[in-house]
Order: C-alpha cells, then structure tokens, then sequence
C-alpha cells in the first residue's frame, strides 16, 4: 500500500513539471525589438526649393505614427504621413525631435538638425574619373540648384580621339536630344518638373581611341524656365573666345574720343561765310529796304551787296 502511494507521488510530481515545463515553452507573449528612426540626420533643404524627405521607423510592431514632439519646423515645411515636405521660406538651422509610437503603444523620441540654406548657384556638373578612360565610360551629368528650370541645353568639348555613343535621360526629363559636331556634344533637355538639386538629368557613355583624360573645364550650358527666361548661363572656352573677339570689334568700330564727331552746321560756322543770324548784326547805317518792295520778297534782298557807284564820295 506504502509502495502504491509513493509511486502516485511521484508520478504527480513528474506530471506537474511536465505541465510546467510546458508552458513556459508555449507562452504566447512576443518579444520585439524596440523602435528605431532609420536616420538620425536630414540632407540640407534650400530656400525656396522643395523638399521631400521620410522619416522611415523601424522595429516594434506596425503600423507606425510620427509626429512633433517639440521644437519648430522650418517655415514651409509640414510633417505628415512619415513626411517632410515643402518649400523652405526662411533660411536658419533649425532643431526639433520628432517622436514615433507603434501598434503596441510604445514610442522612441529622436532629436534632429535641419538646415536651410541659399540656393547655390544653378549649374550643370560632369561627375568624371580621376583617372584617364582606355574604354568605354558612362558620364553622369547632374544639376546643381536647379530652381524653376524646364528646359536647358549643355555644350560639351571633348578631347581629340574620344566618341559619344549614348545619351540617355535620367528620372524626371521628359525630353533629350542629343549630337556630335566633330568634338562638340550638344545635348538638349526637357523637364517635366524641376529636378531636386544633386539629381542626375542624363547619362552620357564615351569612347576614346586612346587613353585621354576627361575635362570638365570645357562645359558649357544654358538654363531657361517655363517662361523662356533665362536662369542661368556658361560659356565654353571657345565660345568665351568668340564673344570677347565680338567686343574686340565692337569697340574698334566705335569712334574715339574726339574722332567722328559731327562737324558744326554751316549756320554755325565762322562769320566769313554768309550765315543769315549775321545780318541783324550789320551797322545801323545800312539802307533799309526800298518802300516799293514787292510783299513776300526776302528780306536779304534788301541788303545790298556792294555800294553803288552814286554812293561812294571822291
């Protein structure tokens, strides 16, 4: 009978750490990791140029809600949606944190520096090797501050030996236009809305004969916005050449200084030539005009030329 129990015990002991074991093993609860902003830091934003960043949350459990936990946003600029956009209207350095919180309530707050600065001059730049090119390269050309611009045309001198078998357009440029006059690449570009500063507008691939290394001294380019204005402009060395030769011969054609000058009219030439101010001028002596003068004569006809010979006394 002692036997019987005991081995009852034992049994229920062994049963009760099974059970136990059991569910510790089957616990339903879910350990996540915590919340995390995937950046702690903003790209620079430029007055008066849009702006689009996200702000990307990770870890905890979705979906995920971001908003301002203190500070200002630079004035232009809203958050919403995970969202920073706008248009910058002041430039400064501006802090403030923004907070996130998950399905489950938690949150991680993050403090971040957003600056706004002046546009930069609006540019196109060649992004090209250091080294010299043996085969064949593929060239981003990227815009700089780009502003309001929709239509811009680029001039490119190649060195001597080096062929361009593409042009391609990159995101945002609904046209391009492309050819090569010799060492001369012009490329046409049409946006269908203005790029964000640092983006690429087209992908040029080169080829040379020989290994040459490339030159971005010698681009040139012309920026006009939707109006046809134009925003922003820059010769090549060439083209620099020929307008100063073109103000060379602008200002050799011009007269110099007491050269060309208009000559005085004969009525203001000297009083040895007859001039009709002179006449009121003339002695008080000189006879008047005959009373017979026929009406609409001139009055000069009334001056006579030389004494007749009655008047002069031996």
């Amino acid at each position: 009978m002692k036997v019987t129990l005991r081995w009852a015990a034992s049994l229920t002991l062994i049963g009760g750490l099974a059970v136990g074991c059991g569910e510790t093993g089957t616990s339903s609860r879910t350990y996540r990791d915590p919340i995390v902003f995937d950046k702690t830091s903003l790209p620079v934003a430029y007055l008066g140029e849009n702006y689009t960043e996200t702000i990307a949350v990770r870890g905890g459990a979705g979906p995920y809600g971001v908003r301002l936990a203190s500070g200002e946003l630079p004035a232009g600029l809203k958050l919403a949606g995970g969202r920073l956009t706008g248009q910058p209207a002041k430039v400064g350095t501006y802090r403030f944190t923004l907070e996130a919180s998950d399905a489950n309530l938690s949150s991680k707050a993050q403090e971040f520096t957003l600056n706004v600065n002046e546009q930069p001059p609006l540019s196109f730049k060649l992004e090209l090797p250091a080294a010299e090119i043996r085969g064949e390269t593929r060239i981003p050309l990227t815009l700089t501050s780009p502003r309001s611009i929709r239509a811009g045309r680029v001039v490119w001198e190649l060195p001597s030996g080096v062929r361009v078998t593409k042009v391609s357009a990159e995101t945002g440029v609904g046209a391009l236009f492309w050819k090569q006059n010799g060492r001369v690449l012009t490329v046409d570009l049409g946006f269908r809305e203005a790029p964000r500063t640092g983006e690429r507008a087209a992908l040029i691939s080169v080829r040379p004969s020989r290994p040459v290394l490339l030159d971005s001294r010698s681009l040139g380019f012309r920026a006009l916005d939707g109006q046809g204005k134009e925003l922003a402009a820059q010769l090549t060395p060439a083209e620099k050449v020929q307008a100063e030769q073109a103000a060379q011969a602008r200002t050799e054609a011009a007269p110099q200084s007491g050269e060309g000058e208009a000559r005085p009219p004969a009525a203001q030439a000297p009083a040895s030539g007859p001039a009709e101010e002179a006449a009121p001028a003339r002695p008080a002596t000189a006879p008047a005009a005959p009373a017979s003068e026929p009406d609409g004569a001139s009055p000069r006809r009334a001056w006579p030329q030389r004494p007749s010979p009655a008047q002069v006394q031996p």
